[in-house]
């Protein structure tokens, strides 16, 4: 079963369900939802975890579902893979308050709940705390007013130490085996050192071959701690000198936004097909293939220091030919959500990449008119 909100929905998605007769059911649905214990359900946006819990809160996947999302709760049930690790859990008003003398930097700070990179920031030194702290407490008021507490908890914050080494997500599910199935390696890419923000994305057959195989192991190990089956899930993890470290896992869903269809470009894998019909790429003929190309996707957000309800227009022409080659370039339109484009996009190198982190998406934004008051 495919359950979506409807609000930002990937075509490749909707076509999968609608070519396979997967059930479709809505957030504002009507009808009955069934859940069997060894059902496969998909979600589109964790805005639909509340709705799964409020109808079956015993289902093992909801279950597993609520555990996961909570980064605490995700640290204790991972912490026999990740001896040594430190995170403390604080609600806001514990958060400033602590003696910032007392943490161990550098550190990430971030909502125990949350969606994408709202809220997180990282804390080099002594002398970043009180900024960051400030800036995060900034961002949970204005998350109030976009995403529900089941997405972006605005009551307790996690603090952890800063995981070094290159960061990958990867769409996976575990099968009715609960033998883990990857279906696509993404290495993020960051435009500087305090760089959280979730714009580039990237792929590549030297990708897959660098941190699959690890990657299968710790995930293999994982699923002895939470035992869970026929269930699809996106986690991210840095690769460290002491092997994989997880960061998050979010449930139930791909990557967010359908972010997810850059596999479909660079290795022509349906991530959801591939769930629903217990599909297993081959990774051997991928990774041995001619083409090296960097695939990616690129989320185009409207900067945070410009209001969603003062925006015109967006000037999507400009910003697409910034790209050397656009393998599809997605328009959102969206009242709450700052994304207004996902690109993907085939690079020559990844000096391109970096330049395009760098862009400034204000100047493809164009305001409205304010009309001054009349004195």
């Amino acid at each position: 079963m495919l359950i979506t909100d409807g609000k930002i929905v990937s075509p490749v998605l909707v076509q999968t369900a609608l070519s396979n007769h997967i059930p479709i059911y809505y957030l504002n649905d009507e009808r009955p939802l069934n859940l069997k214990v060894n059902s496969k359900m998909l979600t589109t946006s964790e805005d639909c975890l509340d709705l799964l819990e409020k109808n079956d809160s015993n289902h093992p996947n909801v279950r597993a579902s609520k555990l996961v999302k909570n980064k605490a709760e995700f640290r204790k049930i991972s912490s026999s893979l990740n001896e040594d690790f430190f995170y403390r859990l604080f609600s806001i008003e514990e958060l400033l308050k602590v003696n910032k003398e007392s943490i161990p930097y550098p550190v990430v700070i971030k909502p125990n709940k949350g969606y994408g990179s709202v809220g997180v920031y990282i804390v080099k030194e002594e002398n970043d705390w009180v900024q960051a702290v400030q800036d995060l407490y900034c961002d949970i008021l204005l998350a109030k007013n976009i995403y529900s507490d089941t997405v972006v908890d605005s009551d307790q914050i996690i603090i952890e130490e800063w995981i070094e080494g290159d960061e990958y997500a990867l769409d996976c599910y575990f099968d009715n085996r609960g033998i883990p199935v990857i279906l696509n390696i993404l290495k993020r890419r960051f435009a500087n050192d305090k760089d959280t923000s979730d714009r580039i994305y990237y792929t590549s057959s030297e990708i897959i071959k660098e941190v699959q195989g690890q990657a299968l192991e710790y995930l293999q190990k994982l699923n002895e701690e939470i035992t869970l089956k026929n269930y699809p899930f996106h986690i991210e993890v840095r690769r460290t000198r002491k092997g994989i470290v997880p960061i998050e896992m979010n449930p139930l869903r791909f990557a967010g936004v359908g972010t997810t269809d850059v596999s479909y470009h660079a290795f022509n894998i349906n991530a959801s097909e591939s769930y629903f019909l217990d599909a297993k790429p081959e990774w051997e003929p991928i990774i041995n293939r001619p083409d090296q190309s960097l695939y990616g996707f690129f989320c185009a957000e409207i900067p945070n220091n410009i209001s969603i309800n003062l925006v015109e227009s967006i000037n999507h022409t400009s910003l697409e030919k910034e790209f050397s080659e656009v393998l599809e370039y997605r328009e959102i339109e969206s009242t709450t959500d700052r994304t207004f484009a996902v690109i993907f996009f085939k690079a020559r190198n990844i000096e391109e990449i970096d330049r395009l982190l760098q862009l400034d998406l204000s100047s493809y934004i164009n305001l409205k008119k304010v009309k001054e008051a009349v004195k």
